[in-house]
């Protein structure tokens, strides 16, 4: 696709306040016959199982000392992390316990473990979509529900809690907020820009790494669990690099189409133009910059922090890249109408906003005003050629 291009130089555009209590509170007592049939049939119950847990917490209950219980529950989980297969049992009663005791955060996460260990388990799910109901995150909630496997006999369960909410937060408050979708949030954790972080917005983070406790489980490159057009923003902080070449027009279709026709994208990336030209002046491993994590050379924008390699985060390694044009083209291929592009050449970084529908004069001079890192550095708009 062509791509015409204006260049503006130097532009100057313009809770809950009782204690929660989930739902399902019940504490499971799993026994080898209980497995499922893929299970092995020869499990043998040792001195650190879920049954010798549960026994000894039953003998200690009289202390009614939660802290106690929970960090009993922390210290088995570590100690059997990829042992048992009871393990997705003392998530869920970690998750209760937790949710009782107020760390609604801390819940979700758990119930969050217990479903990427057995999906099917909808006691989980129903759990975890009350702990984010009742945390003010409602369509979070919802889209758990949504996508929740269940048996037969919990269809009625979950479509109930589905419907009851859905009738809810249609005639809610909620309805007057703004929601910004952030995905990518487990990488570093990064904040959306200010303009985001007021009153008028509400911020719903999804990741496909548990452990970054996003309130929507899943890949960029599918996001069935969230309806067309019911995103005002997307927030897309320095992770689509982490795709393979051939996933990035899966992840931005599916941006394009969660977004509200007046939605709009705000991407942070490498700047790989900047960061070849000290290539070709043979600097490939001067540092170029200093981040929080530490000197960023070339090398390290090209194929990974180094450092944090090394550490294990495999996560960082970069799969592909863009330059200024290149970037604008994905995104308007993917059906954006209109991509506005900064560069900071001193952090090596690219800056994107792209517009799902035609926005006019006052709307660019706002988004750069409020969005992009200088208002009084020059940018490039890209639109589609004819």
């Amino acid at each position: 696709m062509e791509i015409e291009i204006k260049v503006e130089r130097d532009a100057m555009y313009e809770t809950l306040s009782e204690p929660f209590v989930p739902e399902y509170t019940e504490i499971m007592a799993i026994s080898p016959s209980e497995q499922d049939e893929d299970d092995s049939p020869n499990i043998t119950v040792e001195a650190d199982s879920f049954l010798d847990l549960l026994a000894d917490l039953e003998r200690r209950m009289v202390t009614g000392n939660r802290n106690d219980t929970i960090a009993r529950y922390q210290t088995w989980i570590e100690r059997n992390n990829s042992a048992s297969p009871a393990l997705y049992g003392a998530w869920f009663n970690l998750g209760v316990e937790l949710a009782v005791a107020g760390d609604r955060a801390g819940a979700a996460e758990a119930y969050r473990r217990v479903l990427a260990l057995r999906a099917g388990f909808y006691p989980a799910a129903i759990n975890l979509g009350t702990v984010l109901e009742a945390a003010g995150q409602p369509e979070a909630a919802l889209a758990v529900w949504q996508q929740a496997l269940q048996p037969e006999e919990a269809r009625a369960a979950l479509l109930s809690h589905r419907n009851r909410l859905a009738e809810a937060y249609g005639t809610s408050q909620q309805d007057t907020m703004k929601v910004l979708l952030h995905v990518g949030y487990g990488y570093d954790h990064a904040k959306p820009p200010p303009v985001f972080r007021n009153a008028g917005w509400r911020e719903i983070r999804l990741d496909i790494d548990p452990p970054g406790a996003p309130e929507c489980g899943a890949s960029m490159t599918n996001m069935q669990m969230i309806s067309e057009g019911k995103i005002d923003a997307v927030y897309l902080p320095k992770a689509i690099n982490r795709l393979y070449p051939h996933e990035v027009p899966l992840a931005l279709r599916e941006i394009h189409r969660v977004l509200k026709p007046t939605g709009l994208t705000f991407i942070t990336i490498a700047d790989l133009q900047g960061a070849a030209r000290y290539v070709a002046e043979d600097k490939l491993e001067d540092p170029l910059y200093m981040s929080p994590a530490g000197p960023i050379a070339p090398l390290d924008i090209l194929y990974g922090h180094r450092p944090s390699l090394a550490n294990g985060k495999a996560f960082v390694t970069p799969r592909t890249g863009f330059t200024s044009s290149t970037l604008a083209a994905a995104l308007i291929r993917a059906g954006f109408d209109t991509v506005m592009v900064q560069r900071d050449p001193s952090a090596f970084c690219l800056t994107a906003i792209a517009f799902r529908s035609r926005p006019d004069k006052e709307q660019l001079a706002r988004a750069q005003a409020q969005m992009l890192p200088a208002a009084d550095r020059s940018v490039v708009l890209y639109t589609p050629a004819g």
